[in-house]
């Protein structure tokens, strides 16, 4: 699905935080300490909220990727990539946590709390593991999600995970942190249109 393209800031949006609501376009936030942290939100209205983080390191392809639909009455959970099992730099480090405690955010400032909530869980990256694995990574996801106000319910033959909920039902996820180091919740106050350096 090819998506509209982003309107770019002005010279007086890039100096200015992201208002609650949110604006339409792209968002950054960005920390350093040991490491350096990037984060976008792009929110791109009826179409999708995406949040995109880099890790040390600028580029068109980031580390770790989260997206969600936007329809008229529903919005649908699309993937979550980068913090898998297969990924040992971001796994279980807080960077999905983060991901989607932004998507909360922002799913509350642009959507009606009765707007339902779906998508269905999967990772094909582990079919090749041994059953036992993938029973303990399918357990882990289910856990991930519900912490954020998501029901999790299997259906179908073979049965799937599918998550169902409401904006209004979110929430987010604020304790630990990020890879020892950066905080998992961000208010979107703390974004802003201006993009670091390197984009």
């Amino acid at each position: 699905m090819t998506s509209p393209p982003f309107p770019s800031p002005t010279a007086e949006s890039a100096a200015r935080p992201a208002a609650c609501g949110l604006l339409p376009g792209a968002h950054y936030w960005q920390a350093r300490q040991t490491d350096r942290m990037i984060v976008r939100l792009l929110f791109a209205p009826r179409n999708r909220i995406e949040v995109d983080i880099w890790w040390n390191r600028t580029g068109l392809h980031p580390d770790v990727q989260l997206e969600f639909g936007l329809y008229r009455d529903s919005v649908e959970f699309g993937s979550l990539t980068g913090n898998g099992y297969d990924a040992p730099h971001f796994h279980r480090l807080g960077f999905g946590t983060l991901a989607v405690n932004v998507a909360v955010l922002a799913l509350k400032a642009t959507c009606p709390a009765k707007t339902v909530v779906q998508g269905v869980l999967s990772n094909t990256a582990e079919e090749q593991l041994a059953a036992a694995e993938r029973l303990r990574l399918e357990d882990n996801r289910r856990a991930f999600w519900r912490r954020f106000g998501l029901e999790v319910m299997a259906c179908g033959e073979p049965p799937q995970d599918y998550l169902r909920g409401t904006v209004g039902r979110l929430r987010t996820v604020a304790t630990g942190q990020v890879a020892g180091q950066f905080p998992r919740c961000v208010a979107l106050n703390q974004f802003v249109t201006e993009p670091p350096a390197g984009f």
